[in-house]
C-alpha cells in the first residue's frame, strides 16, 4: 500500500429500498468531504439495495463530520447507513497462502439449511469464499435455487477427495454440487 500511509480509511455500507440516485447521493457526501472511493460493490436483492465501498479520507475533515452528514442522508432517504473507520491492519486482504481459485454450483430446490451446508463443508478445509451470489432462478418447469461460489482452495488439498464430499453433501441435501477450476469454468461458460 504505498502511498497510503497516514491517510484514513473508511468502510461505508448502505442498504434499503432501491431506487435511483442512492449512489450519487452517497458518493456526494464522500465528494465534499474530499474522500475517494477506493473500491465499491453494489447490487440489488428482490428490491433491496445493498452497497459496501472502502474510502480513503481528504483532507475535508474528520470521518465524523463525513458520518454526520451520512446520517442525515440516511434519515432523509430511508436508509440504513453506517460508516466505520479501519485500522491500517483491517486493510490487507486475507491471506491463504498457496490457493488456486475454484468455481464452485449448486443446484436443487429451495429449502432452509442449502448455504450452510456448503459454506460448514468449506470452512472446516480451510476454504475460503471470496464471492457468493445465490438466489431462485425458473431454469425449467420448476424453480431451482442456485448457488455460485468463488473460492480459494489451498494447493495440497486433494481436489478429488473435495469434490466428492461436496457431491456427497449435494445428495444429502437434494442439490447438485460441482466444482471446476476457474479458468476451465470460464473457458466452458465461454462457448
Amino acid at each position: 500500500m504505498s502511498g497510503e500511509e497516514g491517510k484514513g480509511f473508511v468502510a461505508v455500507t448502505v442498504i434499503g429500498r432501491d431506487r435511483p440516485g442512492i449512489v450519487a447521493r452517497v458518493s456526494g457526501a464522500l465528494y465534499r468531504h474530499r474522500a475517494s472511493i477506493e473500491e465499491l460493490s453494489q447490487t440489488v436483492l428482490r428490491g433491496q439495495f445493498a452497497m459496501i465501498l472502502i474510502a480513503s479520507l481528504g483532507e475535508g475533515g474528520p470521518a465524523e463530520a463525513l458520518k454526520r452528514e451520512l446520517g442525515d442522508l440516511s434519515r432523509d432517504q430511508g436508509l440504513h447507513i453506517d460508516l466505520r473507520p479501519l485500522r491500517p491492519e483491517e486493510l490487507v486482504p486475507y491471506a491463504p497462502g498457496e490457493t488456486e481459485p475454484f468455481i464452485l454450483t449448486a443446484r436443487g430446490m429451495d429449502r432452509p439449511g442449502l448455504v450452510f451446508g456448503i459454506t460448514e463443508l468449506l470452512a472446516e478445509r480451510g476454504i475460503n469464499i471470496t464471492n457468493l451470489g445465490a438466489q431462485v432462478v425458473n431454469l425449467g418447469a420448476q424453480p431451482e435455487y442456485v448457488q455460485v461460489f468463488e473460492v480459494d482452495i489451498p494447493r495440497g488439498l486433494d481436489q478429488g477427495l473435495l469434490q466428492e464430499k461436496l457431491r456427497q453433501r449435494g445428495r444429502e441435501m437434494g442439490v447438485s454440487v460441482d466444482l471446476q477450476h476457474k479458468d476451465i469454468f470460464r473457458a466452458i461458460n465461454q462457448i
